[in-house]
């Protein structure tokens, strides 16, 4: 219900990486953060697991969650957020929502390393925020770590 009126008014797509309820559950006495945690496990595009597996390690997943990233790799055959495995692929999928269940929180890092700059990669996949409220271009969801 937090995006409904931005997500209405652009008709965009999300993905949502949804931990398990029993992880949550240690998260739900603190309200402050719930904003936080939903907005950081949301990507502004719908993304199927053929997507997401197509994607290089390194690529680097913009979230609702100003200034959070989500960075893909992969340990043997799983595939991993931030290093959290990807454990339920597309639990559920529609025509603009794609919810993939992961084993844990993504958690925001501490802020002890100097952030690595990154650039921004085309990609074809969904809508994402207006550059301008008529226009709503992909591009500024998916960056790539400088190689």
């Amino acid at each position: 219900m937090q995006f409904r009126g931005f997500f209405f008014k652009y008709q965009t797509m999300m993905t949502v990486f949804a931990p398990f309820d029993q992880v949550l559950m240690n998260r739900v006495g603190n309200l402050s953060e719930q904003s936080s945690i939903f907005h950081r496990h949301v990507v502004p595009c719908r993304l199927l697991w053929s997507d997401l597996v197509s994607f290089n390690d390194g690529t680097v997943l913009r979230t609702n969650l100003m200034g959070f990233t989500i960075n893909i790799t992969r340990s043997q055959d799983v595939l991993m957020l931030n290093g959290v495995s990807v454990i339920f692929p597309e639990v559920y999928h529609n025509g603009w929502l794609a919810v993939h269940g992961i084993s844990e929180v993504l958690e925001v890092p501490h802020r002890t390393e100097q952030t690595e700059q990154v650039t921004v990669a085309p990609s074809e996949f969904g809508n994402s925020y207006p550059e301008e409220e008529s226009t709503i271009s992909h591009s500024h969801f998916f960056v790539v770590r400088p190689t």
